[in-house]
């Protein structure tokens, strides 16, 4: 009973702490937490999927976004398990709230199995409390928390450990074992593939450093493996269906630079960003030069938090599997090649080996990240409890690690409500199912919410849901307008574009830069002032 107390208060103090620095007394219902486009992506996920039920539409396949190829859904940020569990919750309080609520408890959920995993290693309630905060309230999760659940959202990933703890130490029967990975690796799957497939070939090298560095235990990591290979077979066949259709259907296709540039950079382990309360204005001048953008940038640890990492790997007061682990993923998290202080070395990294895999060259190593918290959040545990004498002094230098750490508010936008795209109001101007290019494009505008708030009305040329898809990247006119330029020949380009993707108009709505209508209204095509829009009418043949 007093255990079940402190895992109660546990969760409690994760809770307070999510209140105060995710929600900080935000209107969930007419405000969005986070910023830019991303978290319009999730609004129209967690839309999409009853309305797809209800509609009898694929799940897997949308044809509403980048039309005519439409958008395969688990090549993106689609989080497909949240948005299907929570669909009452969809229907009773509308996207934007569950959205702001599934923000509000990824640092939660994640923080507390977190601490259940630090528990279980230390039966210390305080030394795991700290634990569940390094891996849950880590920059890490505070940067992606910010507005792409699909990889912050990730309790699932400690008590995977918890679970292989339990087997190696002969906790529970392998059937039971195998079957409930196999459950927590196909849950993953559906909340992150990206997740999903890194953690698979992060923990087949943690088990081959466990396999080198204590051969006293060999007997045990190889029916671990055992279990794990039945696990992940169980979870393939399950899911065979399912990645045929993956394969079916083209990759995304990133930039090849994107894994050069968002990286960890060294500097940034011991200064942090805007995402921290402590990465103030002093820190702007040094952080406002890191590669990547703020989001990407989840790697600062904090001078209390090296501290403990060294000190534990020097005075071997925790297993060195763990130290090792963490080394590893701090060096794979530099990239393939070193940045310093916001400087692009060339110096070639390890990482690079793994440039040119198949999907796993496309990874970005700034999120390794992930794995470094979650080494953190069992191995400062153990340190703490590791010299009873010192247990206090420890808890008091950890806890110092939390707070410099501690997120800062997170940032909210009001909802883009706009009068056109109001239920019914597209269908009534335009007519049904019409094809629609809509403006500020993509990640650069609501695009997407917009679609959600006219329940799905129409078909759009465009659609934010992350990069543009491979089918559609050959088009000059997507990159153009991807990234917010006009070119010399962009008329021309944005007419070939429209005309091979049969668009009917081109709606400007709120906030289209002026030099993009100045283009439009150059092109002398019919147009019309409807509402807090502006359409034109593509003319074809």
């Amino acid at each position: 009973m007093a255990e079940t107390r402190q895992h109660a208060l546990a969760f409690c103090a994760y809770a307070l702490i999510a209140l105060v620095c995710v929600d900080h007394f935000t209107d969930i219902q007419n405000r969005i937490f986070g910023g830019g486009s991303d978290p319009y992506q999730f609004v129209w996920l967690l839309a999409w999927f009853p309305w797809a039920i209800t509609h009898h539409q694929s799940l897997l396949v949308s044809p509403l976004l980048w039309q005519p190829s439409g958008i395969f859904l688990l090549w993106i940020s689609s989080v497909p398990l949240l948005c299907l569990v929570l669909i009452p919750f969809t229907h009773v309080l509308g996207p934007i709230v569950v959205y702001n609520l599934i923000i509000l408890a990824a640092p939660v959920l994640s923080a507390w199995c977190a601490y259940r995993l630090a528990w279980h290693v230390t039966r210390d309630f305080a030394a795991a409390l700290i634990g569940g905060f390094l891996f849950g309230f880590s920059t890490y999760e505070t940067a992606m928390d910010y507005a792409t659940p699909n990889l912050s959202f990730l309790p699932l990933l400690p008590c995977l450990v918890w679970l292989a703890l339990c087997r190696l130490d002969g906790e529970i029967s392998r059937w039971r074992a195998v079957g409930l990975a196999a459950l927590i690796m196909g849950a993953e799957f559906f909340i992150s593939t990206e997740v999903c497939a890194i953690s698979a070939v992060f923990g087949g090298l943690a088990w081959l450093l466990a396999f080198w560095l204590h051969p006293a235990r060999r007997g045990a990591l190889r029916v671990l493996l055992v279990d794990a290979l039945l696990a992940g077979g169980i979870t393939g066949l399950v899911l065979s269906p399912i990645l045929i259709t993956m394969l079916a259907h083209p990759y995304i296709g990133l930039p090849t630079l994107w894994p050069y540039f968002f990286v960890a950079d060294p500097v940034n382990w011991f200064v942090p960003t805007r995402l921290t309360w402590l990465g103030g204005v002093w820190a702007q001048p040094i952080a406002k030069n890191f590669p990547g953008i703020v989001q990407e940038q989840g790697t600062y640890l904090g001078l209390p938090l090296i501290a403990i990492l060294v000190h534990a790997a020097r005075r071997r007061q925790v297993p060195v599997l763990l130290s090792a682990l963490g080394g590893l993923f701090l060096l794979f998290s530099l990239g393939p090649a070193l940045w310093i202080g916001g400087h692009y070395t060339g110096f070639a990294l390890p990482w690079a080996l793994f440039m040119h895999l198949p999907l796993l060259g496309a990874a970005l190593p700034a999120r390794f990240a992930l794995y470094v918290s979650l080494v953190a959040a069992v191995l400062v545990p153990l340190w703490i409890t590791a010299v009873p004498a010192q247990r206090r002094l420890r808890l008091f230098l950890a806890a110092c690690a939390c707070f410099a750490l501690a997120p800062a508010p997170h940032a909210s936008m009001s909802v883009p409500d706009a009068e056109f795209f109001r239920p019914g109001r597209v269908a009534q101007v335009l007519g049904p199912d019409p094809v629609l290019l809509v403006l500020p494009f993509g990640g650069t505008g609501p695009s997407t919410y917009w679609q959600e708030e006219a329940q799905f009305s129409y078909r759009q040329t465009g659609g934010y849901m992350g990069f543009p898809p491979r089918a559609m990247q050959h088009f000059a006119a997507v990159g153009q307008l991807f990234g917010g330029f006009e070119g010399p020949h962009f008329s021309s380009d944005l007419v070939t574009f429209l005309t091979a993707t049969h668009t009917g108009f081109v709606v400007a709505g709120p906030g289209t830069p002026a030099a993009l209508r100045a283009v439009l209204d150059g092109l002398a095509w019919p147009r019309r002032a409807v509402d807090d829009v502006v359409i034109y009418t593509v003319p074809h043949g």
